[in-house]
């Protein structure tokens, strides 16, 4: 089951705060807080803060399940625009620019890897199948005929090289016979 938690007109802009929200968006929860706690930027305290927050709003709706058995992850980050304050700076000849300091709402929701409160290994036991593995065959099949393309592009390329080097080495040839007989002609 799912936990959400919100953090509500936190005074930076939005833009700076996606740029953490992307870091940690579908990492595990104990990686994203890793990275929230090392990370320079000022948002990353109270975003570091919110999700931590939402792990015990989790550990709340499952009393049953340790958070370490259950593989949370960040399932769901986003940041929205909030209020934006309009102040005015001096600037010059009289005129003055606007100022916007703006604010954002943020919204993580974490859940367990598999969906439920069951630690994920209990569904390869029973026996079910799961869709990463459809996902990478899949993949695998599409990858095929890429690396074909790509080893036939190597293949003309060395060729061309090999072609390249007999003809320096055929002109090289020329050259030293050529420069042979002029000796021998510049000697009688």
């Amino acid at each position: 089951m799912e936990a959400v938690a919100r953090l509500n007109n936190y005074p930076t802009s939005p833009r700076k705060m996606r740029l953490l929200a992307d870091l940690i968006r579908g990492m595990e929860v104990e990686k994203a807080l890793g990275v929230m706690q090392f990370n320079p930027k000022h948002p990353a305290t109270p975003l570091y803060k919110l999700l931590k927050s939402a792990i015990n709003n989790w550990e709340q709706k499952n009393a049953d399940v340790k958070v370490e058995d259950a593989g949370l992850i960040v399932k769901t980050i986003m940041v929205d625009g909030g209020r934006v304050i309009k102040r005015m700076r001096p600037a010059p000849q009289g005129r003055g620019y606007r100022v916007r300091k703006r604010s954002n709402h943020v919204t993580i929701i974490v859940d367990s890897a598999n969906g439920s409160g069951v630690p994920s290994g209990n569904k390869a036991q029973k026996g079910e199948v799961t869709a990463s593995s459809e996902v990478t065959e899949v993949t695998e099949v599409a990858a095929k005929p890429a690396k074909k393309e790509t080893t036939k592009k190597a293949v003309a390329k060395k060729t061309a090289t090999k072609k390249s080097s007999a003809k320096t080495s055929e002109t090289k040839a020329k050259k030293e016979s050529t420069e042979k007989t002029t000796k021998k002609n510049n000697t009688k």
